[in-house]
């Protein structure tokens, strides 16, 4: 069974402007009718036990489950940089832990150069793995997720999936960073067509226990302009997907309106699957 949440970045807006804290933003998902929330780390104010608590009750008063801990990390860059950056995702997981959340969501990052992709690779393959372990011996299973620089197609994936080869370590599934798609964001190789994309998520999908779903711009009943995503859906349930579907609204229209427009077209794949 599919289960629909939303990242709090969907009202990065309103967060910014001071409208939306943590606490608004649950309650505002009970009101959407979705089944979990996805809480950024900078969203969520202190990291006391007090306020978390204060978090994860609220969670379980409005019926929703905390669907993943993210955290952006970048492993590609710099190898002065990475034990800082491992430190990061082992504090997101101790949070996600103690908020219940199954899995920490995590990215890899870009080559500082082109000439220097080879050596990012294996030097995010690397902290990928320790950030691995780390999380097997919390019980906090890291994800890789798909973002551009050294994970732009399916086979990049693929390949980080080969070779960190760690059983606690799994990818997650975004459908708006993969070369070959048209609109704003996402990686662009040219030559690149949708049908690189579709192959892209085609690849992944097998191995993802968690789907982030962009929505960039969309009409009068949430349809996303620059994603199929009747061929999306049809691709996760030849793979007997059972997990969530986060809605990440990346727009530049209003979000509250078009948050609410794309969390009613999800329902509906959601439901039907």
């Amino acid at each position: 069974m599919m289960r629909l949440s939303c990242l709090s970045l969907s009202f990065q807006n309103a967060f910014r402007a001071g409208k939306m804290d943590i606490y608004q933003f649950i309650r505002h998902c009970r009101a959407l009718n979705l089944d979990g929330v996805d809480l950024h780390m900078g969203h969520i104010g202190t990291m006391d036990r007090a306020n978390l608590k204060r978090i994860r009750r609220m969670a379980l008063d409005n019926g929703l489950t905390i669907a993943s801990m993210p955290v952006a990390t970048e492993f590609g860059r710099d190898a002065a940089a990475i034990p800082a950056e491992i430190e990061k995702a082992k504090q997101a997981m101790e949070i996600g832990v103690f908020l219940g959340a199954p899995v920490l969501r995590v990215f890899v990052g870009s080559a500082p150069s082109p000439d220097k992709t080879e050596e990012a690779f294996k030097r995010g393959a690397d902290a990928l793995r320790k950030c691995a372990e780390i999380g097997a011996d919390l019980g906090m299973p890291v994800a890789l997720q798909n973002h551009s620089g050294l994970t732009s197609t399916g086979d990049d994936m693929l390949r980080f999936h080969k070779e960190v080869n760690h059983p606690n370590f799994t990818l997650l599934l975004d459908t708006g960073h993969f070369t070959g798609r048209d609109g704003p964001r996402g990686p662009k190789i040219a030559g690149h067509t949708y049908e690189h994309y579709y192959r892209s998520l085609e690849q992944v999908a097998p191995l993802t226990q968690f789907v982030r779903t962009k929505l960039y711009l969309l009409d009068d009943r949430g349809r996303e302009k620059y994603i199929d995503y009747a061929r999306v859906f049809n691709i996760l349930r030849g793979v007997h997907y059972n997990g969530f579907i986060s809605l990440v609204y990346e727009g530049t229209g209003d979000e509250m309106a078009d948050v609410a427009k794309g969390a009613r077209f999800l329902r509906s794949y959601v439901s039907a699957c």
